[in-house]
């Protein structure tokens, strides 16, 4: 869905685009979000800032929060991507290059008695055994509605 590249403000909430990179050697990013007809996609990248090639596959695991970083109660799920995986098998980054996948959600809001959700933040973890960081959607909240889900993509090349 969204392939725009990351801004400058799309950078960790935890440091800024200024910081050092991570001790993973890798810096998790999101784009702008796209939206239509209640249907929203934000792109997530990961940045390969360190000296050593990044092994990468499968999904980002995300937690989405709140204002205080509190984890909310949304599903995350696991979304196909719309290429048939060709992008999407198993990959190395080279120092410089980066990843990306996308997180969809609706802002759809069916019942009146369950209130409307907003998650201020994601913590992503890019990898098995790579520390998790937390990022602030460029754009502002997670506008879920009372859906309770998103679904995030498998890292993928991007489309250049």
């Amino acid at each position: 869905m969204p392939s725009a590249g990351p801004r400058a403000t799309g950078a960790p909430a935890d440091g800024g685009g200024d910081a050092p990179c991570p001790g993973s050697g890798v810096r998790v990013m999101t784009g702008p979000v796209s939206a239509a007809m209640g249907v929203r996609g934000m792109g997530v990248f990961l940045l390969n800032c360190g000296t050593e090639p990044f092994g990468v596959s499968g999904h980002p695991v995300l937690e989405v929060l709140g204002e205080e970083r509190e984890e909310l109660d949304v599903a995350v799920r696991p979304g196909a991507g719309t290429d048939g995986g060709a992008r999407r098998a198993a990959f190395v980054l080279r120092p410089g290059e980066r990843a990306e996948a996308s997180v969809i959600w609706r802002n759809t809001v069916t019942r009146t008695d369950v209130a409307a959700t907003s998650g201020a933040y994601l913590r992503v973890t890019p990898a098995p055994g790579v520390a998790a960081q937390t990022v602030a959607p460029e754009d502002g909240p997670l506008d879920l509605g009372n859906t309770g889900a998103v679904e995030v993509t498998p890292w993928a090349r991007p489309r250049d």
